[in-house]
């Protein structure tokens, strides 16, 4: 009761909140949704991007994703895609092509290392879509200016895609061990004095030649890898 007039105290209305007081919600799309994707793989890595967590970031609901990608799987295909697509392809020409070669397949690893992950979706089966399509057309372009033949130049593809994805793969691992570069150039040290280190009568090779086994970065190890396989194989030619 109110002390001055008798009157029961009435409690102030409460005012829901209107659904136009709130921010919009951006319209979903399927853009929104790889977006979405592919912002959850670089924090929180692949096992972390699933439909349910993709929706969440997105204030709806998992099953409204459907429309746009169909479940996990073909919400991986379009994150491949995505990154593929920012890979800068290269026209013919056969007088530099293996320098298009190495230029192309180095853009392709750094799209993949830039997406950690995202190079484990290739080693399963191959992607067929058309922007995956379009980037081996380029490379078997390229073979073919170099005047590999059809049945060796889809090989030779085949290998170098291979020996990408690997390295990526690789370097995803190394930095999942969140080693800066200081520590992995110690790490690279101790490596070199296990090897020097090593009994030289069980292990004479390794032990003499330490300094050649931990010898060239990654980029170069990686050109050497793949003008190992163009030789190889253009050699292999000659001798038919």
């Amino acid at each position: 009761m109110s002390p001055t007039d008798g009157q029961p105290l009435m409690n102030p209305p409460v005012r829901h909140r209107s659904t136009r007081d709130r921010p919009a919600k951006a319209p979903l799309s399927k853009e929104a949704v790889v977006d979405a994707a592919l912002a959850i793989l670089k924090t929180d890595g692949l096992e972390a991007v699933t439909m349910r967590r993709v929706a969440t970031a997105l204030d709806t609901g998992a099953a409204s994703l459907y429309v746009y990608v169909s479940g996990r799987e073909g919400l991986f295909q379009a994150m491949l895609d995505r990154v593929t697509a920012t890979i800068t392809l290269e026209a013919p020409d056969p007088s530099r092509w293996r320098d298009q070669l190495h230029s192309l397949l180095r853009r392709m690893h750094h799209a993949l290392i830039e997406h950690p992950g995202i190079a484990a979706l290739t080693l399963a089966d191959p992607p067929t879509s058309e922007v995956i399509l379009t980037l081996t057309e380029n490379l078997l372009e390229i073979l073919f200016a170099g005047g590999f033949d059809p049945q060796d130049a889809t090989w030779t593809c085949d290998i170098l895609v291979l020996l990408v994805t690997a390295v990526a793969s690789e370097d995803d691992v190394r930095r999942a061990r969140g080693r800066s570069d200081e520590e992995q150039r110690e790490y690279v040290d101790g490596i070199y004095k296990t090897f020097v280190g090593l009994p030289a009568d069980r292990f004479p090779i390794i032990s003499a030649h330490a300094a050649q086994m931990v010898a060239g970065d990654g980029d170069e190890r990686f050109r050497f890898a793949v003008d190992v396989v163009l030789d190889g194989v253009t050699a292999r030619a000659a001798r038919r």
